[in-house]
């Protein structure tokens, strides 16, 4: 009996070893048959360019000609991922939803290297920073626009017709047809988009 187990897991991690070199071949390989095999994975007809990581394909939700370009990673083992349709995550975007919920709207350009943080460490007096958790839902509106390296930190509120300059960190809401940049952001224009 304990030798028949011991077949099953060896196959299984061959198994398992197949799937991933197969899936990784995949991940990086620049074809348009690779390209419609990533959407087939991932249940979608977003675009999924090459070397983009998602931990959990079944809490991803992505809307009709939606994109993520290369080398996104979406970290949503637990959390949810939703991005609207006709949106996009620029080169190198890095999205921590471990636990909680992102919901991007519809129209929405996200800039590389910019990062949306839902669940991350948190500091607390008398406490441990690696002990400490904070994990706050994060909600971007339709038709917004958020510059390159741009920080979105947890529970930050991006309302309808917003635009965020190159390298800002918001947190909190963020009012509709505004401008904004900083570190932390701030509003520079008002009702801007008509």
């Amino acid at each position: 009996m304990f030798n028949l187990i011991k077949k099953i897991l060896n196959i299984s991690l061959l198994l398992d070893f197949i799937w991933g070199f197969f899936f990784g071949f995949i991940r990086s390989n620049h074809s348009r048959l690779a390209s419609c095999i990533r959407s087939k994975i991932y249940k979608t007809d977003c675009l999924i360019d090459t070397d983009v990581f998602i931990t959990n394909k079944n809490n991803f939700k992505a809307g009709h000609k939606s994109c993520l370009y290369h080398s996104c990673y979406i970290l949503n083992t637990n959390g949810i991922f939703k991005i609207g349709n006709n949106s996009h995550l620029a080169s190198y975007c890095y999205v921590n939803v471990c636990y909680g919920n992102i919901v991007i709207g519809n129209d929405v350009a996200i800039g590389p290297g910019s990062k949306i943080i839902a669940y991350s460490n948190h500091y607390h007096f008398g406490k441990k920073i690696t002990e400490e958790r904070i994990t706050k839902d994060i909600v971007i509106k339709d038709n917004v626009f958020i510059g390159a390296n741009c920080t979105i930190l947890p529970g930050s509120i991006i309302n309808e017709n917003v635009v965020v300059g190159a390298g800002a960190v918001v947190k909190g809401e963020l009012e509709a047809n505004s401008i904004y940049v900083g570190i932390p952001s701030q509003k520079i224009k008002s009702n801007w988009y008509e």
